[in-house]
């Protein structure tokens, strides 16, 4: 028997089948396999099963169409592997993490390093791509498949689409309403959403870079405050942090319990929303001069943002990086890596030297603080030990192997260890107090899932995102005599910290902050404006 088992396996080819066959096959077995997360966001819309058939079979045809027209002579195997092997990488993502493969998660891959990759490796990983990837592309290597005539090649190609087409024509009116209602449904469609994902990707890449687009020429500081002093302001991107876990904002944990001694003088901003929902699109929105809604994903590559605008105003502007880059937004300023590991750090580290660092500029200056936070999935690995406050907690990768409470608790210690590094922060800035005015802002670039409606991490289509991923945490720590010789009313700025706020006020905000008078100005979005004596 064990010799007979040989044999079978020794042959060139171990299936003979026409291609188009083997093209209704591959096209059934990439709906059964790979799309099992698109039916069931396609069933919450309408789960009867006449409609749930019909979707069924009209994709069918249609993958079937488009293997007709793209599986051909030498072309044929290399393709179809490595469809099935993308469509287990893209199928591993949104069954385990609900993630849709769009553009936006695309541009974060490309920013992905090693050490983020790792994070997201684990056991199910490893078992979806073999038993979903490489034994398809095994069997399909292993299959000998005769070509049919041209002829009867396009006739099923064309009694394909023409079935599908009296399908979807038979039932227009839902189906109509199908895809109006769930515009983003179709980047959870294997293979069509990651490949149109991918195309989109590449265009922005390809696109010749512009001349490099200044703003802020005018830039000059107009001195305000009443001391000698310069201006040091510290701004902290936080990283992966939601509101909905922050007890400043009504979190029933006291997640934000080392801050404690310094709430007199924070005004937390309890109603504020992100213009992206990932790293690649929010940290270069957050510093950009444009709102959300005329922001264009990719600009920050070739137009100057916040901190150009502050190095012209005669600012000294830093860099510290403890993340996976600055995405373009610090092109232009000096960027500090503090973390040599070759590992990820955890982000006190940016406060080493700070002292020693900061006595060095000699004039005003802002430091931007660039988090590892509460990263994601590895929460884990990014707070020390002293940050553990909750247990039990979720130390794996695979989210759904762990409890909804491990997974809340692990993710509250990494917002616990963020309140440690903010106060730890604060208390830097009160041994300067002496020589600058100093003054710390803190708001994370976008939020995260953390198991609702089945969603993990971030990066959702903004349009339909949830809450959790859009709504931020965002503070201000300002000290009485900072108040005091600048001019602001913190009364005024509790009573406006209620309203809502938005990334869109950042820019404004710091340049009136600081004292930059330039055009690109607008005092509308400045936090700060309408509080000042």
């Amino acid at each position: 028997m064990p010799g007979k088992l040989f044999q079978f396996f020794k042959k060139p080819f171990l299936f003979t089948i026409s291609d188009i066959k083997f093209n209704l096959l591959y096209g059934l077995l990439t709906l059964i396999l790979y799309n099992g997360v698109f039916f069931k966001h396609a069933a919450d819309f309408r789960s009867d099963i006449l409609f749930m058939s019909g979707l069924f079979v009209s994709l069918w045809l249609i993958l079937f169409a488009a293997c007709g027209i793209l599986f051909h002579g030498r072309l044929r195997k290399p393709l179809a592997i490595t469809l099935v092997i993308s469509n287990a990488l893209a199928f591993y993502f949104m069954f385990l993490y609900n993630a849709a493969l769009d553009k936006i998660m695309f541009l974060n891959v490309l920013r992905t390093d090693a050490a983020e990759v790792k994070d997201l490796l684990n056991p199910r990983f490893f078992l979806i791509f073999i038993g979903m990837g490489l034994l398809p592309a095994w069997l399909i290597a292993k299959t000998h498949i005769n070509s049919s005539s041209l002829k009867q090649q396009i006739m099923s190609v064309v009694s394909a689409l023409f079935l599908a087409s009296l399908i979807i024509l038979s039932n227009f009116s839902t189906t109509r309403q199908f895809l109006d209602s769930n515009r983003n449904l179709r980047y959870y469609l294997a293979p069509s959403g990651y490949i149109g994902s991918i195309i989109s990707v590449i265009k922005i890449k390809a696109k010749p870079r512009p001349e490099l687009i200044k703003i802020g020429e005018d830039a000059h500081t107009q001195k305000y405050w009443k001391n000698d002093k310069k201006n040091l302001i510290i701004f902290v991107v936080g990283e992966t942090a939601r509101a909905a876990n922050f007890s400043l904002r009504g979190y029933h944990r006291p997640t934000n319990e080392p801050l404690t001694p310094y709430l007199k003088d924070i005004i937390y901003y309890s109603d504020t929303t992100a213009c992206g929902t990932s790293t690649a699109v929010a940290v270069p929105c957050l510093f950009s001069k444009d709102s959300r809604t005329n922001f264009k994903t990719g600009s920050e590559v070739y137009t100057e943002n916040l901190l150009d605008v502050m190095e012209k105003g005669g600012y000294k502007v830093l860099w510290r990086e403890n993340n996976t880059g600055c995405q373009n937004v610090c092109d232009r300023v000096e960027l500090e890596d503090p973390c040599t590991t070759g590992k990820f750090c955890l982000d006190e580290v940016m406060l080493q030297n700070f002292d020693a660092r900061m006595q060095e500029f000699g004039k005003n200056a802002m430091i931007v603080l660039h988090q590892r936070g509460s990263h994601g999935p590895a929460y884990s690995e990014h707070y020390p030990k002293a940050a553990e406050r909750y247990t039990p907690i979720c130390e794996q990768k695979d989210f759904p192997s762990c409890s909804q409470e491990s997974l809340i608790n692990v993710y509250d210690n990494s917002i616990y260890y963020t309140s440690m590094f903010l106060a730890q922060t604060i208390e830097e800035l009160q041994k300067l107090s002496d020589k600058y005015n100093t003054v710390m802002i803190y708001i994370s670039d976008h939020g995260e899932s953390l198991g609702e409606n089945g969603m993990f991490l971030h990066a959702a289509p903004y349009d339909t995102a949830p809450k959790e991923q859009i709504d931020i945490p965002f503070l201000v720590w300002i000290s009485d005599s900072f108040a005091h010789d600048f001019g602001i009313d913190k009364a005024c700025l509790q009573k406006q910290a209620r309203k809502p706020h938005s990334q869109d006020n950042i820019f404004h905000s710091l340049l009136g902050l600081s004292g930059i008078k330039t055009s690109v100005y607008d005092k509308k979005l400045d936090i700060f404006a309408n509080c000042r004596k």
